[in-house]
């Protein structure tokens, strides 16, 4: 879903390029990405921290670009001002079925409206993907995996 905004500001300087009005969706501090009604939590700023070590990021399907766009909330009047050079995140994560079988999926975490504005530009977007290990470390609250009991013989 975009939201739509009302006209931006515009600069009255010539020459220079304007500067967007103060945006309440661009913050500083702790960063954690909610999902599933908050069965799932995850630490953004740790994963930030991991992917720093030189691992080269992957370009994002665009049907998996469009999914995580369109599942998320994306803020219009925040899209023209984010840098899209600066890749998303991708975690690995796991969830057990009422009839006990685990699925294993990815999720975007970081850099839903970079993935925005990228398919509005038509740019490819760019993710850095975590280790299934990494994605444990970062996982603040995740459903428990029950395993079965041994059948007792």
């Amino acid at each position: 879903m975009v939201r739509k905004a009302g006209k931006s500001a515009k600069s009255s300087r010539k020459g220079k390029k304007a500067r967007p009005p103060k945006c309440p969706h661009c913050r500083s501090g702790a960063e954690t990405f909610r999902y599933m009604r908050r069965n799932y939590l995850f630490d953004v700023d740790a994963a930030r921290q991991i992917v720093q070590d030189g691992r080269e990021p992957v370009e994002l399907d665009d049907d998996d670009v469009r999914h995580s766009v369109d599942i998320s909330r994306i803020y219009a009047e925040h899209l023209p001002h984010v840098n899209t050079q600066y890749p998303g995140i991708v975690t690995h994560l796991w969830y057990q079925q009422p009839d006990g079988e685990v699925v294993h999926g990815h999720l975007l975490i970081d850099g839903h409206h970079r993935a925005a504005r990228c398919l509005e530009l038509g740019q490819p977007f760019f993710v850095h993907i975590l280790t299934e290990d990494e994605s444990r470390a970062i996982a603040l609250k995740a459903p428990k995996i029950r395993t079965p009991e041994p059948a007792l013989v």
